[in-house]
């Protein structure tokens, strides 16, 4: 598995509120299947019935919808310690993917409703995991209705440094393509982003899936934020 991988893996996508709704639906893990998947393999399809919920143990998925023209949406990525498939219907909205080697536990949605309607730890947790969720969409939508192609491929990898706790590198376990079809932009533009902040002196490339940061404040101010 390449250096990259690894690191996510060991570093992953955690959030707060996913530790806290982690340590409550810990005891729903013990009635639960563990499934493991290989990239590209599909852990549910849009339009199955959403009979669960989904704790990532290891590994990255991403989340996705294709639209009538088959243009893929991707909405967004989840490491270990996260959630998916908190589905609002009978039916599962987005199709969720393997980016990487994964380890899934899959918990019941009816057991996850009797966990919540009889505690108020759990349903708090889940309150906040869910808002940080929202939290997550909004930045999404502002960045692709408000910033430029740049901003956005920068933004993203100020996200990917946070999530993964580093300020050095970021590990990238997603294609040029995911990453396009995350920020509404097409491969190329991705691409010449990338080789834009290259040349700049923002950021080196020593491998496909692992950018160095070479000027954070640049970067920082390249995504139209500041720097912490």
């Amino acid at each position: 598995m390449p250096a990259a991988v690894e690191h996510l893996t060991t570093s992953p996508f955690n959030s707060e509120s996913a530790k806290s709704a982690g340590a409550e639906l810990s005891r729903l893990s013990s009635a639960a299947v563990v499934r493991r998947l290989t990239p590209g393999e599909t852990l549910v399809a849009e339009g199955e019935n959403a009979r669960y919920c989904y704790q990532i143990l290891s590994g990255v998925v991403k989340e996705y919808n294709t639209l009538e023209d088959g243009v893929r949406q991707i909405t967004d990525f989840y490491g270990a310690g996260e959630y998916v498939g908190f589905a609002g219907a009978a039916e599962q909205r987005q199709t969720v993917e393997a980016v990487t080697e994964c380890s899934v536990r899959c918990i019941s949605r009816d057991a996850l409703a009797r966990a919540v309607a009889t505690s108020t730890q759990m349903s708090g947790a889940l309150i906040d995991l869910l808002l940080n969720r929202l939290d997550r969409a909004q930045e999404r939508i502002i960045a692709i209705a408000r910033k430029t192609a740049g901003q956005r491929v920068a933004a993203f990898l100020v996200r990917m440094l946070e999530e993964q706790g580093r300020s050095d590198f970021a590990a990238l376990p997603m294609s040029r393509q995911d990453i396009a079809d995350h920020l509404g932009l097409t491969i190329e533009t991705v691409c010449r982003s990338f080789t834009d902040f290259k040349e700049e002196g923002v950021i080196s490339m020593p491998t496909f899936r692992r950018i160095v940061i070479e000027d954070l404040s640049a970067l920082f101010a390249a995504a139209g934020e500041r720097a912490h």
